[in-house]
């Protein structure tokens, strides 16, 4: 019995990709090796990757017109939620950084779904998320009224997984204890004080990175006055083996182990599905 609040934003990617510069031929790195499993890093099971398909759909759902504007779930990676048993129940669409929220109900799992779209041109990860901030904090907080035994799962790809983060944290600290996160191509939002204190809150937290996917490793914390850190349990696809880092301070044995990746495919398609636009 779930709520999910999920936020999509592809617009950062685009951004680092056109601004910043690219390895050199001779420097690019090599395609993600096998990695060694140790004590705390291991292989993620069926059950998890399942899990992870699903949310990957459902941030992918929200960037189409018919489920936007039309209220349907037509779409082309729309089958999970059907599956699931969604019922669009409304939806609002923001032209102030283009922030679209979806509100979905399933009987059959006795959830209550809310869908972020989140901006496709950036302008502050504070800033989209306080667009929406009071209106999905009393949708939450009506609906746990009403079912407050239920999980809040928060969720979103690419700069949309930032904002989840901060809503998490924002839930988290008004006193909502059933909070979860799970994130797709998320990148760096804090130092690593931000991310010690992410972990110290006890959030459950799935990180899914793609192979060598750019954007997790941005902004890049190689500077001396700028060091940005991960928190939260990595799931690497690492060649469709899902390597598992533990929670915590992020993990040189996962995606990291690669530097700075520099694959746009690898940010686009997590799980099968190609999450940022509306397409197969």
């Amino acid at each position: 019995m779930k709520f999910l609040i999920t936020f999509s934003l592809f617009s950062f990617f685009l951004l680092h990709f056109f601004t910043v510069a690219l390895p050199a031929p001779d420097n690019v790195q090599k395609k993600p090796q096998k990695q060694k499993l140790t004590s705390s890093v291991r292989h993620a099971t069926k059950d998890e990757i399942r899990e992870l398909e699903f949310y990957t759909s459902l941030s992918a759902d929200v960037y189409c017109s018919d489920v936007m504007k039309r209220k349907r779930l037509d779409c082309p990676h729309c089958d999970l939620a059907i599956a699931h048993g969604l019922t669009i129940i409304d939806t609002i669409i923001s032209d102030d950084y283009d922030t679209n929220v979806m509100v979905a109900r399933s009987d059959i799992d006795k959830t209550i779904y809310i869908a972020f779209r989140g901006a496709y041109i950036h302008l502050g990860f504070k800033r989209a998320y306080q667009i929406v901030q009071k209106q999905l904090t009393a949708i939450i907080d009506s609906q746990l009224q009403i079912h407050p035994d239920y999980t809040v799962a928060v969720t979103g790809h690419s700069l949309g997984g930032a904002l989840a983060l901060l809503n998490a944290l924002d839930l988290h600290e008004r006193g909502i204890k059933n909070v979860e996160l799970i994130t797709f191509g998320q990148p760096r939002v804090g130092n690593k004080q931000f991310a010690e204190y992410v972990v110290s809150t006890g959030i459950p937290y799935k990180r899914a990175v793609h192979a060598r996917d750019t954007v997790p490793h941005v902004p890049d914390n190689a500077s001396p006055l700028y060091k940005f850190y991960h928190a939260g349990e990595e799931f690497w696809d690492d060649n469709e083996l899902f390597v598992v880092c533990p929670n915590g301070i992020e993990s040189n044995k996962c995606s990291s182990s690669l530097g700075v990746g520099a694959s746009p495919l690898d940010h686009m398609r997590y799980f099968g599905i190609t999450t940022g636009i509306c397409i197969p």
